[in-house]
C-alpha cells in the first residue's frame, strides 16, 4: 500500500525503520519524524469511520455486551468455589492453590471463556472487516500526504521516533500529515467489497490502533478510580504507553 506495499511494511512492521512522530515547523536538518498509527488515529477519516461503525453494527455490540456479561454471570458461582477465604475476589495465592491442586473447576472456567470469545469473535467480524477496509482505505493515502509534508518543509530523511534518543518537538511532522491527510481524504467507506481481502500492514495497523484504544481506556479508568478514591495516585500505564486520540472500533 503506500506508494507500494514496501514503503508501508517498513512504516508498520518495523517500528524502527521509516516511520515518524508530529508537530510544527522545522525539521533538524532536513531530518523529521512521524508516527503512522498516530496519524491514523487522528485522522478525520478515521473518526467518522468509528462513528459509522458504532451506528451500523450497534446491535451487534448489544449482543457482543450481553454475551460477556452471560458468561461472567455463569462463571460466578465457579469462582466463588475459589474463593477460600469468603472476601468475594479470588486473589493470587487461591489461584495458585486451585492450579496446583487440578480444580476441574478451573477447566469449567476456561470453557466458559473459551466458548464466550468464540461467540464473541464471531458477532465482532463484520464491524472489524469494515474497520479494516476504511483503515486500508486511508493508508492508501498516507504517502501522498507525507510527500507533500516533505516537499514543501525540504525534509529528506522521516524516521520513527523511536530511533532517537532526543528530538525537538518540531522534528515531529505527523500533525501536519494528518492536515493534510485531512484535506485529501476526510470521509472513507466502511463498506468493503465481497471478495476484498486486507492486506498484511493493515491487520499490522489495525492492532496498533486497538493497542492505543486499550491504553486509552486503562488510563479512563484508572482516572476514574482516582476521582473514587480521592487523592489515589493512578497506576502508570504499560510501559511504552502513549495516549492519542479516538476510539477504534468496538470488540476486537
Amino acid at each position: 500500500m503506500i506508494t507500494k506495499k514496501r514503503i508501508l511494511a517498513a512504516l508498520l512492521a518495523a517500528p524502527a525503520a521509516l516511520v515518524v512522530a508530529a508537530p510544527a515547523h522545522a525539521q533538524v536538518n532536513g531530518i523529521a519524524t512521524a508516527s503512522p498509527v498516530r496519524v491514523i488515529d487522528a485522522s478525520k477519516a478515521f473518526t467518522a469511520a468509528q462513528q459509522q461503525i458504532q451506528t451500523t453494527y450497534k446491535a451487534a455490540f448489544d449482543q457482543i455486551n450481553a454475551r460477556r456479561q452471560a458468561a461472567q454471570k455463569e462463571a460466578e458461582p465457579l469462582l466463588a468455589q475459589l474463593d477460600t477465604n469468603k472476601d468475594k475476589k479470588v486473589d493470587d495465592a487461591e489461584l495458585k492453590a486451585a492450579q496446583a491442586a487440578k480444580n476441574p473447576v478451573l477447566d469449567k472456567i476456561a470453557a466458559i471463556q473459551n466458548a464466550a470469545n468464540t461467540d464473541v469473535q464471531k458477532l465482532s467480524n463484520p464491524a472489524a472487516r469494515a474497520e479494516l477496509f476504511a483503515i486500508e482505505s486511508i493508508l492508501r493515502q498516507y504517502e501522498p500526504a507525507q510527500l507533500r509534508v516533505v516537499t514543501a518543509r525540504k525534509i529528506s530523511v522521516v524516521l520513527s521516533p523511536e530511533v532517537f534518543m532526543y528530538a525537538p518537538d518540531s522534528a515531529d511532522i505527523s500533525d501536519a500529515i494528518t492536515a493534510e491527510l485531512d484535506k485529501s481524504v476526510p470521509t472513507v467507506s466502511i463498506q468493503a467489497p465481497a471478495d476484498w481481502q486486507p492486506a498484511r500492514e493493515t491487520l499490522a495497523m489495525q492492532q496498533q490502533l486497538a493497542q492505543i484504544e486499550q491504553i486509552r481506556a486503562y488510563q479512563a479508568a484508572a482516572q476514574q478510580q482516582q476521582r473514587g478514591a480521592g487523592a489515589a495516585p493512578a497506576p502508570a500505564a504499560p510501559a511504552g504507553a502513549k495516549p492519542a486520540g479516538n476510539k477504534p472500533a468496538e470488540p476486537r
